[in-house]
């Protein structure tokens, strides 16, 4: 099918129609002349009417053909193919996270999947997308129905979590500008949508859900930690019915340990498996202990749990206040730090920030967490230590209260992490006339979020009076202020982490440190800390590091380019807000949906720009006009 880039022009065809007009007028009837002296015209050459007439014609169309063909170049011609002449793409994205995993649950999306190929509009091409925690093209548009049937049945439930984000985003990309039908197959779990979160996919595109159901009635272990000598495994009950689970520890394969505890419908509860500490020796202080129960008509993946007991169970924490003496100047920090059960507590040093500028590296490095409240007296040697410290792997928190200069923190993190620091507009009396500031989480898949649980609204309950600005490219917002300014970042800096909060942390800015969420906030901030990327051990699926595969258990975490680390294990655990059984309607899916009209009219501009600029049929069009013009020249050379 022919088509136009720029039918505009197609109006200049209208000036072929001027030769054709000045021809016309031009002719006039012959007038007849007496001449009586024949004698002289029979020598002259004698040219015939009709042939006359005929090459007149012939400049006349080669004229025309080349103001046409000239319109026509201009105008930009090119063969629509069948991605621009009406024909669509169907793309099935299909869910594959592990709540898909218990018995016949996948079978019904692969039926539902194969049916949305089988009824794809009549010309339209399809694809296949699979998602979970990414997404991933199985299937380009195509033709082939068969290819596509085929790659769904090859297709297998993995160890991720459900992100409808991902899924579509992937899903849009291959419409092409087309008239498109994205059919997702899933179970509508409300976790796969963070809170306030949207997706974009091209205006036009029809979305449709087939619901595969919700979960069955489900066991899962959606915690495991080890305190002192015991191994406590946090297990839910989602089904309708109390249930009798019996939960078997291992520390290495070797058999340690089994427990049964009786769970209510819709309720949690621990499983203390006691003690793991023989199993520990035997394993020589080192092993990943494995925790599982039985649910053969549950999901299966979240039916084991790993974590790693070897190393130290108390980190190392280092404070650096303005004189060192931490009850005077954090004392609420102090007190956080030495809450909770004597096996967690961690080892707390406080020190001053103008004697950690003669530490060594090696001094420092010995503490797993460095808490900066105070950076008076920090000389540039001690700012250059901390940043080789945290660039080496080490955890930094930073409290950007009024004793923190920015200008320092952005020493202290070196220059690729970029963290911007800026001080209030004023610290004067007039905060108390101030409207007070409350924070949110914004990313609750964070570690320090997700620990709250149900209980991250409580950060809500904190008061700010005062904050500092802060942010950069390599941080990530957990919590904002009621302003839309971040409240906590977690930023990344070479090897190691700094999680920073825009106040203080002893009750001078803000009441922080005398709500409930302050303990556990502190300790989760030190436990995440304390496990940098490149010390942790215990991983979730989906934030996994590069070269290790998405499968829950114990793999083997690869050395990176560049370092002096040795392979080492690690544990892989599934991201247990899979195993929630709430669902979301259809309704509340369409609505988490946005389309980009501007966008898809853009694409498809763009998809019609590169089939023209492809078959250059411009170029053949005003050669053939040269040519039409050459030969009329020669033409009417040879008529004068």
């Amino acid at each position: 099918m022919i088509a136009f880039l720029s039918p505009l022009f197609l109006v200049g065809a209208a000036a072929a129609v001027i030769p054709v007009v000045l021809h016309l007028l031009q002719r006039r009837p012959e007038q007849r002349v007496r001449f009586a002296a024949v004698t002289f015209l029979k020598a002259a050459p004698v040219e015939h009417t009709s042939r006359r007439r005929l090459r007149e014609w012939l400049l006349l169309m080669l004229r025309v053909a080349a103001l046409v063909l000239l319109a026509l170049a201009f105008a930009r011609p090119f063969f629509r193919s069948a991605a621009a002449s009406g024909a669509g793409t169907t793309v099935v994205a299909l869910d594959t996270s592990y709540s898909m995993s218990a018995p016949g649950r996948f079978e019904r999306a692969r039926d539902l999947a194969r049916d949305a190929i089988r009824t794809a509009a009549l010309g339209d091409d399809v694809a296949v997308v699979t998602f979970a925690d990414r997404a991933d093209v199985v299937v380009r548009p195509t033709s082939d129905r068969a290819a596509a049937a085929a790659a769904i049945d090859a297709v297998t439930p993995g160890f991720g979590s459900t992100r409808y984000r991902a899924g579509l985003t992937a899903a849009g990309s291959l419409t092409g500008g087309r008239r498109a039908t994205i059919v997702v197959v899933t179970d509508l779990q409300e976790s796969g949508w963070d809170a306030g979160e949207h997706a974009s996919v091209p205006g036009g595109t029809r979305v449709e859900i087939r619901d595969v159901g919700g979960l069955p009635d489900n066991l899962a272990i959606t915690s495991l930690r080890v305190v002192a000598d015991r191994a406590i495994a946090t297990i839910r009950n989602s089904g309708s019915r109390k249930r009798q689970v019996r939960a078997r520890s291992s520390v290495d394969g070797n058999a340690a340990t089994e427990t049964v505890v009786a769970i209510e419908a819709h309720e949690s509860s621990d499983a203390v498996l006691a003690p793991v500490r023989a199993a520990r020796a035997a394993a020589g202080d080192a092993g990943v202990l494995a925790v599982r129960i039985d649910d053969p008509d549950g999901i299966q993946a979240d039916n084991v749990r790993y974590a790693w007991i070897s190393g130290p169970t108390r980190p190392a924490v280092l404070v650096a206040t303005t004189s060192g003496d931490l009850s005077r100047d954090a004392f609420y920090l102090q007190q956080a730090l030495a809450a909770g059960r004597s096996g967690e507590r961690p080892d707390v040093l406080g020190v001053s920030a103008a004697q950690l500028s003669a530490w060594s590296l090696e001094q420092v490095g010995r503490h797993a967490v460095v808490v900066l409240v105070s950076t008076r007296g920090l000389e540039p040697r001690g700012r250059q230590t901390l940043a080789s410290y945290v660039a080496a792997g080490g955890g930094l928190l930073i409290a950007a209260g009024p004793d923190v200069d920015g200008d320092v923190v952005g020493d202290v993190l070196g220059a690729g992490a970029r963290l911007k620091l800026a001080a209030p507009a004023s610290t004067a009396g007039d905060e108390a006339a101030r409207p007070a500031m409350t924070l949110a989480p914004a990313d609750v898949r964070h570690p320090i979020v997700q620990a709250f649980g149900a209980d991250a609204a409580s950060l809500g309950l904190v008061r700010f009076r005062n904050a500092a600005r802060i942010g950069g490219p390599t941080c990530q917002a957990l919590a904002k202020f009621t302003s839309g300014d971040a409240a906590i970042v977690d930023c990344a800096a070479g090897a190691g982490r700094a999680v920073v909060v825009a106040s203080d942390l002893n009750n001078r800015w803000n009441d922080f440190p005398v709500r409930a969420s302050f303990v556990p906030f502190v300790h989760e901030a030190v436990r995440y800390l304390s496990t940098s990327t490149t010390r942790s051990t215990e991983y979730i699926v989906g934030g996994l590091p590069p070269g290790v595969p998405p499968v829950a258990g114990v793999a083997i975490l690869p050395p990176q380019r560049g370092s002096a680390d040795r392979a080492r294990r690690i544990v892989v655990n599934v991201d247990s807000r899979e195993s929630d059984p709430a669902r979301i309607s259809v309704d509340e899916f369409q609505a988490a949906l946005t389309r980009l009209k501007a966008d898809s009219a853009i694409e498809a501009r763009t998809s019609v720009g590169d089939q023209e600029s492809r078959q250059h049929l411009w170029q053949l069009l005003l050669g053939a006009m040269l040519v039409t013009l050459a030969v009329e020249g020669v033409i009417a050379a040879r008529s004068a």
